[in-house]
């Protein structure tokens, strides 16, 4: 199976996309079944690698891999194949606990497997694995200042440097163009209040320019380091 078979086209200019759905969690099955018998598979570089099948990478200037909140097999094979690792999160304790205990887990589960297989490869005289991503950053989302600057501000204390500077403010715009099954750029301004709508836009406006900005300093840093190789 091609990657370039499964690409379908949107109705947006040069977006096109990969669907999943449930069925998708038969792999987590199957994976283990699959490694046992061919212990030589690139497991854990599977996603990354079939995605550069034909250069369909070549032809994307970004590719997102949307994840479930969990550690399973294609989730880390999504977090393998990413350069940047971006993780939404409510200002509430519990999804700030929740946020706290993934981080500690990609961490203690990365390096474990980082261990065995390098133990393998080392045997085998091969070069050894890191996971590594250009950037890391948690996002507060649906954010309510009147109710939640106190908590946002421990949140963003604890976790430092991998907070975005932007808390991405609680919008209805986002219930009411759901419910006309649009997304926020599609929706039509003159079906909202101009307020709501506005605020809206800011929001996710202030929220791209901010990943935006990441996103130019690790294709920056890429091009000086091609530079600096050749």
């Amino acid at each position: 199976v091609s990657p370039r078979n499964l690409i379908q086209k949107t109705h947006w200019p040069n977006i096109d996309l990969i669907g999943a759905q449930l069925n998708l969690y038969w792999a987590e099955f199957q994976i283990p079944v699959w490694r046992m018998g061919l212990r030589s598979w690139p497991l854990w570089d599977a996603l990354g690698n079939f995605l550069s099948d034909d250069a369909v990478l070549d032809d994307y200037d970004i590719v997102f891999l949307d994840t479930p909140p969990a550690l399973g097999y294609l989730t880390i094979n999504s977090l393998a194949a990413a350069d940047i690792l971006l993780v939404p999160l409510g200002a509430s304790f519990l999804e700030f606990d929740s946020t706290g205990r993934f981080f500690d887990m990609l961490y203690s589960t990365f390096a474990s497997i980082e261990d065995g297989e390098n133990t393998q490869r080392r045997a085998a005289d091969l070069p050894e694995v890191k996971f590594e991503w250009d950037v890391v950053r948690a996002i507060v989302t649906r954010f309510d200042a009147a109710q939640q600057t106190d908590l946002a501000n421990v949140i963003q204390a604890y976790f430092g440097d991998f907070m975005n500077a932007y808390r991405q403010e609680f919008t209805a715009l986002v219930g009411q163009a759901g419910e006309q099954i649009n997304g926020i750029y599609e929706a039509d301004y003159r079906e909202f209040n101009r307020d709501t709508y506005l605020r809206g836009r800011e929001a996710f406006d202030r929220t791209y320019a901010e990943f935006k900005e990441l996103l130019v300093g690790c294709w920056w840093r890429d091009a000086q380091e091609g530079q600096g190789n050749g």
